[in-house]
């Protein structure tokens, strides 16, 4: 209990550091909600399909990539500038040091993606609010899986230089351009090689979308395979980001630099 107690503690401490860059924060929610607006719009008139209606949701998971990569933003901060250091000196585990950033990763990219959700939820009336609400643990468990990445990410920029915020932008364009965020499957299918549309198709944040669209905007019954799918995709990315920031944290005690 003592444990997780200090891990809850810690979680707590990061999470506020999300409130502490609240402006940056505002920043990044309007240039989303006019995503939402602007070019789901504009869109919308191209396309032969309700383009509005399609997008709309997949800003929701992009906020929550983006809520989900400021974990490693605030990770790659404290090995810098020694915050980890003194973590490490306090009595918890890496393993609890490691589960406490991916906890208020997650709790950090669920806060942010709940607003553009309520956004969406108001422009484009949902037909089954109730299944909103249901489907909030499974992005909880795809933010963890997002937040380890970052970790990830921040662990391998720390032993390879101030690289970080270039390792974010390669996953941010290959995590959003394979997957049906912005287009269709079927729209893929006519430009990309089959098995790019098969990655895309499995891509957590394409899984995540299809799943706010079908049950939560057009109110369709749930089902199991895809929340199991959604959680199976996202378990992996939080297992490697927890392991690569593990051995980061060993390499730091052992040696004393990563």
């Amino acid at each position: 209990m003592t444990e997780l107690l200090r891990i809850l503690q810690i979680a707590r401490t990061d999470f506020s550091y999300f409130f502490r860059t609240k402006w940056l924060m505002a920043v990044l929610l309007s240039l989303n909600i006019s995503d939402m607006l602007v070019i789901g719009l504009v869109y919308n008139g191209l396309m032969s399909f309700d383009y509005f209606q399609f997008f709309a949701p997949a800003v929701v998971v992009m906020g929550l990539f983006m809520g989900s990569m400021d974990t490693g933003r605030r990770i790659w901060l404290a090995l810098r500038e020694g915050v980890t250091q003194y973590y490490l000196s306090l009595p918890i585990s890496n393993k609890g040091l490691v589960a406490a950033y991916l906890i208020a990763g997650s709790l950090s990219a669920m806060v942010y993606s709940s607003s553009l959700l309520l956004v969406a939820l108001i422009v484009l009336p949902a037909h089954a609010v109730w299944n909103a609400l249901i489907l909030l643990p499974f992005l909880f468990i795809l933010a963890m899986g997002l937040a380890g990445i970052a970790a990830a990410l921040a662990a391998l920029a720390s032993t390879h230089g101030e690289f970080f915020f270039a390792y974010q932008q390669i996953v941010q364009v290959f995590l959003l351009t394979f997957s049906t965020v912005y287009y269709p499957q079927q729209v893929l299918a006519q430009y990309l090689p089959s098995f790019l549309v098969n990655v895309a198709s499995v891509n957590p944040l394409s899984v995540a979308a299809e799943a706010l669209r079908e049950f939560a905007f057009k109110g369709n019954p749930f089902q199991p395979n895809i929340m199991i799918t959604l959680i199976l995709t996202s378990i992996p990315f939080a297992m490697l980001g927890a392991l690569a920031y593990y051995r980061a944290l060993h390499n730091l005690q052992v040696k004393g630099k990563l």
